[in-house]
This record gives structure tokens, C-alpha cells and sequence, in this order.
């Protein structure tokens, strides 16, 4: 079942930036952030270490601001895209969603097991939308 959908944008560099000015905005505190030197592995780009690898500003109830800063040519947008992000609760929707989602599309993060989500997963669609999955069973959801 999907629980959240949030607007999640995605930004060629200038994340940090990016969200002070919308917490400046909207108010309230990040409920996470984190940078690409808190990955528990030596695969970080270099440079990248202290770029947003997530980042999310409650707005508000269930809805979420979330971004993050786009590795080399991840995302070919210029000044960043936006993608829906689905935060599920049950791993066989998950996999159906974005099995349905990444037919005809492109695959951009397979769906896998990471040190902070029991699934995530990113993929542009047919149709040039992006999407990000995040499914946490169980446990507190972190994206």
C-alpha cells in the first residue's frame, strides 16, 4: 500500500542551497538529512562527499519536500527535475509498481536492499517522469 507521496527534486549540485532557502520558506526542521560521505562505503564520487544524497522537509502532514544532488549524468535536466517519490510498506507492491512504471522507461537505480531503506529504486517512465520507491517493512522509514 502506498503510504506517502512526496515531491522529490532532484538538483545538479546546489541541494544544500536549494533547501535552506525552502526551510527559510515553509519553516520547520529537516526530519533527514544526509550527505554522500555518510554512505558505509569507499563507492562515493569524489567531490561528492559532502553533496545531499537525501534531504527531507515535512510540509505537511505526510507530504514531504524531499531532494538531493544528482551524480555525473544521472539526471540529464539542466537546473534539476522533480520526481514523485512512493513510500511503500509492503515489498510485493513495490515490486509490481515499479516493474509497471519501468516498462518502456529507463531504469536510473534498480530496486535493491541499501543501508537505509529495505528497498529504493529510481526509474523515468515512458512518458519522461520521474519516480523514486522507497519500502520500509517494518522498521522506521528513513527516506
Amino acid at each position: 500500500m502506498i503510504i506517502e507521496v512526496s515531491p522529490f527534486i532532484v538538483f545538479k549540485g546546489n541541494c544544500e542551497e536549494a533547501f535552506e532557502f525552502y526551510k527559510s520558506v515553509f519553516g520547520g526542521e529537516y526530519q533527514f538529512i544526509y550527505r554522500y560521505g555518510d554512505v558505509p562505503t569507499n563507492e562515493i564520487p569524489c567531490g561528492y562527499e559532502n553533496k545531499i544524497l537525501h534531504v527531507s522537509l515535512p510540509l505537511i502532514s505526510n507530504v514531504n519536500l524531499m531532494g538531493m544532488d544528482a551524480v555525473g549524468d544521472a539526471h540529464n535536466s539542466e537546473i534539476g527535475m522533480v520526481a514523485i517519490g512512493l513510500r511503500l510498506n509492503d515489498e510485493n507492491e513495490t515490486f509490481r509498481l515499479f516493474d509497471a512504471l519501468s516498462d518502456k522507461g529507463t531504469i536510473a537505480v534498480p530496486l535493491a536492499k541499501t543501508f537505509y531503506a529495505d528497498y529504493f529504486g529510481s526509474i523515468v517512465d515512458k512518458f519522461g517522469v520521474a519516480w523514486s520507491f522507497n519500502c520500509n517493512i517494518g522498521r522506521h522509514p528513513i527516506i
